[in-house]
């Protein structure tokens, strides 16, 4: 018996839905300009490049941290769709941009965790001051800045609660997004870092040493809205895309959490 390959799958239910949407192919080419929170650089690059060779739209993704994107969108940027990896820079947003507070709405979640080069460290169910320390060493934790890095906040509030804040605040490499944490974290350049499970998707360089419990820090969410009127009907598109059951697919392939 023949296992359906997802990718095939995914690409025609996108073609499919572009149909339903709209009636892509009477309608000019335009440039879609995303920003976007750089957790999810894997699948909605997957989802663009698949939606841009089904239509005459390119679409382009700015990848930084939720933070970085928010102010520079504050600034007069001229983003068509942001996404946050939090609530907070989507709201922020929304008091400034009104078709931000029309549009925003919640897509999916994420958990988060602690991870080290692979074979470095074994799993562990508790996260103990001394087992903490071992992981370390003599080394620093890679973790967002937690001054305004989504993910580095979520890390701060997690490590509070475990009261393990004190110890690992003189330690830390603050970093300017999850991606970042994660690269520092596969070079060998700290002990351990924290990051989304998603940012460990099929990824052979770290393991897995510990999962934060939710109730250890705010729920992790993540936030799209539409940013300016112009490329309205191909903003849309795009937009409407993102939130088909095809997409949501591809999301919680790559390791989101996915009602």
């Amino acid at each position: 018996m023949s296992v359906a390959n997802p990718k095939k799958s995914f690409y025609g239910v996108i073609v499919f839905c572009l149909a339903v949407f709209s009636q892509v192919g009477s309608s000019q080419a335009k440039d879609i300009l995303i920003f976007s929170a750089a957790s999810l650089a894997l699948p909605l690059q997957e989802i663009a490049d698949v939606y841009s060779k089904n239509t005459p739209d390119r679409v382009r993704i700015s990848f930084a941290a939720s933070s970085t994107l928010a102010r520079q969108l504050s600034k007069g940027a001229p983003a068509d769709i942001y996404i946050s990896a939090n609530q907070k820079w989507m709201d922020y947003l929304a008091k400034r941009v009104p078709i931000i507070a029309s549009s925003k709405r919640e897509i999916f979640s994420n958990a988060l965790v602690l991870v080290a080069p692979v074979n470095s460290s074994q799993h562990t169910s508790q996260l103990s001051a001394q087992s903490f320390k071992s992981t370390l060493k003599d080394g620093r934790l890679a973790i967002g800045d937690p001054n305004h890095v989504p993910v580095g906040t979520y890390g701060k509030q997690a490590l509070k609660t475990l009261n393990l804040w004190e110890s690992a605040k003189g330690r830390l490499a603050p970093l300017t997004n999850a991606r970042a944490v994660l690269s520092f974290v596969e070079r060998g350049e700290t002990p351990a870092g924290i990051v989304y499970l998603s940012d460990t998707f099929a990824n052979e360089k770290v393991a897995i040493i510990f999962t934060f419990p939710p109730s250890s820090h705010d729920r992790i969410s993540y936030w799209m809205a539409r940013t300016r009127s112009a490329n309205g009907p191909a903003a849309m598109r795009f937009f409407n895309i993102l939130q088909a059951k095809a997409a949501k697919v591809v999301f919680k392939r790559y390791g989101f959490l996915v009602e």
